[in-house]
């Protein structure tokens, strides 16, 4: 019985540690509340990301390019405060997200889903660990958390965020 409880005890020690090891190396950073340009421009977008050093910088890029072209706002926040968010506000909404344990985080499929008729302003970046993910019916961007294919997600959202902006 001693043995068994011995062998109980360091289970649930093991298991604690590695949920520790899990959440401090793997758990998302908070966003701080950034501006860049007149809140007032005609144009707005609104970045709602996660913090990472990937995602940190992937924001940090975007906005860099933007840096000249003051007659558009934009906003970052913390994706886990997306809710607060009036979609009709911004002219386009950038989402950087990690999925976590292979689902999107729920806040961030809530938002989506009680939008349905303004999916064309969303750029979604999701890193899942593979290319393979994806919502169903939205485009999305995904891949891995690879800093050196920072500058390509960069491209690639700028891209998509040209698209969306000459439309409105």
């Amino acid at each position: 019985m001693k043995l068994f409880k011995g062998l109980l005890v360091l289970l649930i020690i093991i298991f604690a540690s590695f949920w520790a090891w899990y959440q401090y190396t793997y758990n998302m950073d908070t966003v701080i509340p950034l501006h860049l340009h007149d809140s007032d421009a005609d144009t707005k977008v609104l970045i709602a990301s996660q913090g990472s050093r990937f995602k940190d910088s992937l924001v940090k890029g975007i906005l860099r390019h933007y840096e000249q072209q003051d007659t558009i706002y934009f906003k970052v926040i913390d994706a886990y405060t997306l809710f607060t968010t009036k979609i009709d506000t911004w002219d386009a909404i950038v989402i950087i997200n990690s999925w976590e344990y292979i689902h999107p985080p729920k806040n961030i499929v809530t938002f989506i889903t009680d939008h349905p008729d303004k999916v064309d302003k969303l750029i979604i970046l999701s890193t899942v660990g593979s290319s393979n993910k994806a919502l169903q019916d939205i485009d999305v961007i995904s891949g891995e958390s690879i800093i050196e294919k920072i500058p390509y997600y960069t491209e690639m959202v700028i891209k998509k965020l040209n698209q969306i902006l000459t439309k409105t």
